[in-house]
């Protein structure tokens, strides 16, 4: 095949690849995989090398160690590979994105008046002024069952007092994450993933790595609060945002919960928008 044997298929070819390329290296950016790839690398251009030579025993070794290669990466990378299968799973299309905007209308459009907001930023306010930890989880589409299953398992509805409860210090069900789905409390004591990203802030402990990671392998939005500093945060599609004020929550809350009318076009390009942004990431 010649130069002039290049056609439109095998531009797609290229494009394709090079955006497959292109999320690779966004998802392992700034995490330690990175190191292991650069090292992969070395080791190919060094098997070339002995190729190139005739190195008999060298090539020998090398190819046995290749034999083993792709499960020696399953291994090495099983929790980008978990993480990207997830997010595949959640946003692997835009068709799928267009249509999570039809099947979830009625969700998106009941939930401000079923989560209660009000009553999780007063509850958030006084864990603040407290200096009480706390963590809450907030989904919008993504299927969280397997951390659901792993804390304690309630149906509250959600009230400012008995988010208190949860975390008081001496209560059982502090330590760990509180879920709340379709405006009710469903588990507490939830064990969240910690995210692996070497970039993250300094300041920030296991219980705000615990909200980003969450973040990155759903759509949940995750309010944290902080135990030795008082400050409130929240995490959204494996990013953090610190210390905001009462006022800031409640905005954030009914803008990614309060999406009033899906007839609204502008609404609706918003809506599209933030998905397609995720799906970019």
């Amino acid at each position: 095949m010649g130069i002039l044997d290049f056609g439109f298929i095998d531009l797609i070819d290229i494009l394709l690849s090079a955006y497959l390329m292109y999320i690779v290296y966004t998802k392992l950016h700034g995490t330690k995989a990175v190191n292991i790839l650069i090292g992969l690398f070395v080791i190919y251009v060094m098997w070339l090398i002995v190729r190139l030579l005739n190195m008999s025993l060298l090539s020998t070794i090398m190819n046995k160690i290749a034999s083993v290669g792709v499960l020696a990466l399953v291994i090495v990378f099983q929790q980008e590979i978990r993480k990207f299968l997830l997010e595949v799973g959640d946003k692997s299309s835009i068709s799928r994105v267009f249509s999570v905007e039809r099947i979830f209308r009625n969700v998106i459009k009941d939930s401000p008046e079923n989560l209660n907001i009000p009553e999780i930023v007063k509850a958030c306010t006084q864990f603040a002024k407290d200096c009480t930890g706390a963590l809450i989880v907030l989904p919008s589409h993504s299927n969280i069952e397997s951390i659901v299953n792993n804390g304690e398992k309630l149906d509250c509805a959600v009230t400012a007092r008995l988010l208190g409860s949860l975390f008081f210090k001496n209560s059982p069900l502090h330590d760990g994450a509180v879920v709340i789905s379709k405006g009710r409390i469903v588990a507490a004591k939830c064990i969240l993933p910690l995210t692996d990203k070497a970039d993250v802030p300094q300041n920030i402990g296991t219980r705000h790595r615990s909200a980003i990671g969450m973040s990155e392998v759903s759509d949940s939005l995750v309010v944290v609060v902080s135990e030795e500093r008082g400050e409130i945060s929240y995490c959204e599609y494996g990013s953090i945002c610190q210390d905001v004020t009462p006022t800031q929550l409640t905005d954030k809350l009914r803008e990614r919960f309060s999406i009033a009318d899906y007839d609204d076009e502008t609404a609706r390009e918003n809506f599209v928008e933030k998905l397609m942004n995720w799906v970019r990431k």
